[in-house]
């Protein structure tokens, strides 16, 4: 017998009544609210499993208590609507806030369990796909004025729904920040699609591009196409996504894009599109490197100190006052995504109790001498291991020449600064780094 606690919401005492009663005798718990003010004070006391809410009301209609709870971040049940002058704009207008069905009165008892059984599944299957595949994204972590300023940022642009660029070296948190802002300006992560600019290929991008768009559109709420790496596209790729931009035309589609490198600057030298820049930076947000905050390092290391063994089952290891100070005055080259994997490492293959400073010292010179290994241990790879590992040797030793410039790499490396780009992502190299080896 079904232990789901159902929440009735409607102003005629006979049909609160008589539904109260089914339910209640095919084992579910309910409860009812007469009106909007009942219904919230019984919300603020427990959720329910499903709420059965009524359009028309006295004090407030059904879809304004449905919006006030969609817009709140708060609609943490799925709700079936009920009404007696039900109509199909009605209907859309409820399934674009979050409802899950709607039925119409005088009520089909049966018809009414049926759609209570079935929303209930679907519901707990929606939660079983999230939870197999959660979004891990937090605020920006620190105190320095950079993050402080980043989260008012995300603060504001969550009230609208600007098309939004993040500009920053790797591992700074573009990502990250571009599905914060989307999950803040709107509940359901099903309603965004991410996808790395270096994966399109033109023969298929814009056929891609457009289902995923017109998906994305099909759901009638504000939904969110994020796309990392666009200062990656080649010419050919960026006329498809103009041409795509240009068919969604919704306000209801948002466009969340990062970048390593100043688009504007790839528009004055006539390596991006003056048009699709136009389009997806109505709004542009440079996210500093760590060494540019070094403030908020002490903050991030306790907090992947305590989130990794949480989250990924890592031994619990508090991190020393000298081994954290040693690593505020780190250059960082690989950003918020390298002390991650630091403290993963510490916690995973160190010793026992704290995290002393010379554990850390340790660690980073054996990473920076692997780094600039050479030599016959190319011998002991595959071909294509030995290649790229050759590769990265290559274009690492030139940038160090040309002090991080790639538009001087290109020249040396005969390769045009585009590809070049897709080629230094691909091997995960920030050419910043080359300046500080």
């Amino acid at each position: 017998m079904s232990k789901s606690h159902i929440l009735i919401i409607d102003d005629e005492p006979d049909i609160r009544s008589l539904i109260s009663d089914i339910l209640s005798d095919e084992g579910y718990q309910v409860s009812t609210a007469e009106n909007g003010a009942t219904a919230q004070q019984q919300l603020s006391e427990f959720t329910p499993d499903l709420v059965l809410l009524d359009i028309w009301m006295p004090d407030v209609d059904g879809i304004s208590l449905l919006k006030g709870w969609h817009d709140a971040g708060s609609l943490q049940f799925p709700v079936v609507m009920m009404s007696g002058h039900g109509t199909i704009e009605t209907a859309i207008e409820a399934t674009k806030m979050g409802a899950k069905d709607f039925v119409e009165k005088p009520i089909s008892l049966a018809k009414l369990l049926q759609t209570i059984e079935q929303t209930l599944s679907s519901y707990a299957k929606d939660l079983s796909i999230k939870a197999d595949n959660p979004w891990q994204f937090y605020e920006p972590i620190g105190n320095s004025e950079h993050s402080k300023q980043l989260r008012s940022h995300i603060d504001k642009l969550a009230k609208n729904n600007n098309n939004t660029v993040f500009v920053g070296d790797s591992g700074t948190g573009k990502l990250t920040l571009a599905m914060l802002l989307h999950s803040r300006r709107n509940a359901n992560q099903q309603a965004a699609a991410v996808i790395d600019a270096l994966q399109l290929k033109a023969e298929d991008a814009e056929a891609q591009l457009i289902q995923m768009g017109n998906q994305l559109l099909s759901l009638n709420q504000n939904v969110s196409l994020i796309i990392s790496n666009i200062d990656c596209l080649t010419q050919e790729l960026q006329q498809q996504l103009l041409a795509c931009v240009k068919q969604w035309s919704s306000p209801e589609l948002a466009l969340l894009t990062t970048t390593q490198q100043d688009i504007k600057a790839l528009v004055n030298s006539g390596e991006f599109s003056r048009e699709l820049y136009d389009h997806l930076a109505e709004i542009t947000i440079v996210v500093s490197s760590l060494s540019e905050r070094s403030d908020d390092v002490p903050e991030l290391l306790n907090f992947y100190v305590n989130h990794l063994p949480d989250h990924e089952q890592t031994p619990y290891r508090k991190m020393s006052f000298a081994a954290q100070n040693h690593l505020r005055n780190y250059t960082w080259p690989g950003n918020i995504r390298e002390l991650k994997n630091l403290v993963r490492q510490l916690q995973l293959l160190g010793g026992e109790g704290d995290i002393e400073l010379d554990e850390v010292t340790d660690l980073l010179e054996a990473e920076h001498a692997q780094q600039h290994a050479h030599g016959n241990t190319w011998y002991d790879l595959d071909l294509r291991e030995a290649r790229e590992a050759f590769e990265r040797d290559y274009l690492m030793h030139h940038l160090e020449k040309v002090e991080g410039k790639v538009g001087d790499l290109a020249k040396i490396v005969g390769m045009e600064r585009t590809h070049l780009y897709r080629k230094l992502r691909a091997l995960d190299i920030n050419p910043k780094a080359a300046t500080q080896s």
